[in-house]
């Protein structure tokens, strides 16, 4: 009996080395593109110019199933709890090199996705206070910083990047409502203040800038601004929502171009959400009434309509981004989930 008992004994422990032995192989980073997809857009027997890389649900995407799978592993690492998903997302950031964040206001936080790493965080507190309603997010490679706008705490926290509070920037003259946020080609900080129809603009340091307001309307103001963003020039591009629109500025205000009007076809724009430029001067927008993204040029001229149909479909997209090697990266905001797109160069 003696003898089982220390054989059962040594199986165990045979079992758990095994398994913390797993523990420290080492990962494999998840590839930015799952090659088990192969959505393009347009269909065959057009030639693609956009291509699916990957759909993410949040960080169980992440998990290493060979190794964490394993319940008894689990176990034993205390690690038993589920990772959050996302629950709501709408901002989203990169730094182009695997790691993303996704402002997700109904869970009340920030979500980290580190796919090299394999790893995931979720940052919950602005310094001593929760974060409320996290819209939009932006990520500064050169200060390596985060800047989140929330519309409970009605300013944008700035983070270390480790989620660590560095300051706030909340004005002397309040956020009528913080929106979609943007960096600057020298660090500076673009807000849309959706209340009060204007583009708030911070120095690197925290200083308020003068606002810019529409140079194409009669009040100077814009009707409903949500978002934005700031291409490799340092044009600024504005989702006047209520106007229907993408106005194109100068950083001191002049007027560039006007994209998209009111309408429901292809071209047109009903309820943009999310607008970003890729390295060759494409403008991406994301519409939640549509459940697509449309590509334009500067001139206004649509290029493409992608996303809005099959098993991968979007549903109610919310902001983009994207990074130096033409990848847009959309928040599908009803479908839980964030999409990874390819521009496909035109001479592949």
């Amino acid at each position: 009996m003696l003898n089982k008992i220390i054989c059962q004994s040594g199986l165990c422990l045979i079992l758990v080395v095994f398994l913390l032995t797993s523990c420290t192989s080492t990962i494999n980073p998840l590839n930015i593109s799952d090659p088990e997809i192969t959505v393009v857009w347009p269909k065959a027997p057009e030639k693609p110019r956009i291509k699916l890389l990957r759909s993410l649900s949040g960080p169980e995407d992440l998990l290493d199933r060979k190794v964490q799978k394993n319940r008894l592993f689990r176990w034993l690492t205390g690690e038993m709890t589920e990772p959050m998903p996302l629950v709501s997302p709408y901002g989203i950031a990169t730094d182009g090199d695997g790691t993303l964040w996704i402002a997700d206001p109904g869970a009340h936080a920030v979500h980290v996705l580190d796919l090299k790493k394999r790893k995931s965080q979720l940052w919950m507190l602005a310094g001593n206070e929760s974060f409320g309603s996290p819209v939009s997010i932006a990520f500064d490679a050169s200060n390596q910083k985060i800047y989140v706008a929330d519309t409970t705490l009605n300013k944008i926290v700035v983070l270390s990047m480790d989620g660590d509070l560095i300051s706030y920037i909340a004005p002397e003259e309040p956020f009528g409502r913080p929106g979609g946020i943007a960096l600057g080609l020298q660090g500076d900080l673009f807000v849309a203040d959706v209340l009060k129809g204007v583009i708030r603009h911070f120095s690197v340091s925290g200083h308020e800038l003068p606002a810019l307001g529409s140079p194409t309307t009669p009040s100077g103001l814009f009707n409903r601004p949500i978002g934005l963003a700031v291409d490799v020039q340092g044009l600024i591009y504005v989702i006047d929502s209520l106007n229907f629109r993408i106005e194109v500025i100068t950083q001191t205000g002049e007027a560039v171009s006007s994209i998209g009007e009111l309408g429901d076809q292809p071209g047109n724009l009903s309820r943009p959400r999310g607008v970003a430029v890729d390295g060759s001067g494409h403008i991406y927008v994301s519409d939640a009434a549509f459940d697509n993204i449309q590509i334009f040029n500067l001139k206004g001229e649509l290029l493409l309509v992608f996303g809005g149909d099959g098993k991968f479909r979007l549903s109610l997209p919310a902001e983009l981004a994207s990074d130096l090697e033409n990848r847009i990266y959309a928040v599908d905001s009803f479908n839980r989930q964030i999409k990874i797109y390819q521009y496909l160069d035109p001479s592949d």
